[in-house]
């Protein structure tokens, strides 16, 4: 590149001048340059005085980054100018990196799980997440300095929390916010129905209410409770020695009707509509996430007493029958 294009960048970079994309432009010259084409920005130095005189301890140890032993000759050969012009260029070098990664912090990736798939993702700390057939997934480039925030958008996961006692992992699903720091747990989230429910395996974690002052939920292994249209269910009890990954598979050991039924319709992304009070007393067992929805709906029939009716392309409904 031109030098006096250089030169410019760094006049204009001090007078805060730059159009975004210039300073693309002049911190991707930063991080090519080395010590001595920083230094020979001297004038642009002196044309922008400073209070700063560092001391010769400060100026080594930042001109260290570059090339120590052709900085230290710069310091007795160039212009106090010369040093300036570094400190000046390596507060600009640091104003990028966090200029990065405040970037980053803000900047989504969201996943969307094919119907009959099963997505695992890892990441950057370490924690690993299992997404569910049908489950959309939003998480950051990079995590703050104070906390892990992801969001379970829709579906169904199972996450394997890396510890940091520093930084507490929060998982955003619909109404509830669940905060941990090293655990392993299932969230469910199926924001059709407005049901959510957290199921705990390992290590312990605190359950807010988006918005809400009331007293958070703690729960212990082998703990859940559901949040469904704005009530709180009481904590209860459930299996945690089955393996956690298989409830994605839609295998049922005497799974409550409306959660089995949540869970097959976030599966096949279809939406199933059912009165809950008239199927509360019914419980599925049973591995259903082959065949079609319309199968698996119909092998349903022969055990529990209701009809489908399709209502809509993707929309069935499960109606209640004597079978008297």
């Amino acid at each position: 590149m031109d030098y006096d294009r250089k030169k410019d960048l760094h006049r204009r970079y001090l007078s805060r001048e730059l159009s975004a994309e210039e300073l693309r432009e002049f911190f991707s010259i930063l991080e090519q340059s080395d010590a001595g084409d920083l230094a020979g920005f001297d004038d642009v130095a002196s044309d922008f005085p400073t209070a700063l005189e560092p001391s010769e301890n400060l100026a080594i140890k930042i001109i260290n980054k570059h090339e120590k032993a052709r900085s230290l000759r710069l310091i007795t050969q160039r212009s106090a100018a010369a040093v300036v012009a570094l400190l000046l260029l390596f507060g600009a070098w640091k104003g990028y990196l966090e200029y990065s990664y405040t970037q980053k912090t803000k900047t989504f990736a969201t996943i969307k799980v094919p119907q009959g798939k099963i997505t695992k993702i890892k990441l950057e700390d370490g924690t690993v997440i299992t997404l569910t057939s049908g489950s959309t997934f939003k998480y950051p480039q990079a995590f703050t300095r104070t906390e892990r925030r992801v969001y379970l958008l829709d579906g169904q996961a199972f996450f394997e929390v890396a510890n940091d006692k520093s930084k507490p992992f929060r998982v955003n699903s619909g109404k509830l916010s669940t905060t941990v720091l090293g655990t392993s747990f299932i969230i469910k989230h199926y924001k059709d129905y407005g049901y959510e429910k957290v199921s705990l395996y390992t290590g312990k974690v605190r359950v807010d209410r988006n918005g809400v002052n009331g007293r958070p939920v703690i729960l212990h292994p082998g703990q859940e409770f559901d949040y469904h249209n704005g009530t709180l269910s009481t904590v209860k009890g459930f299996d945690n020695s089955r393996d956690p990954e298989e409830s994605g598979t839609l295998d049922f050991n005497r799974t409550d009707f409306k959660d089995a039924v949540y869970s097959m319709a976030s599966y096949y992304g279809v939406k199933i509509l059912f009165n809950e009070d008239e199927f509360k007393e019914f419980r599925i067992s049973g591995n259903f996430s082959s065949g079609s929805v319309e199968e698996m709906l119909h092998s349903l029939t022969f055990i529990y007493p209701f009809k489908v009716k399709k209502t809509g392309s993707s929309t069935y409904k499960l109606i209640r029958i004597d079978k008297n």
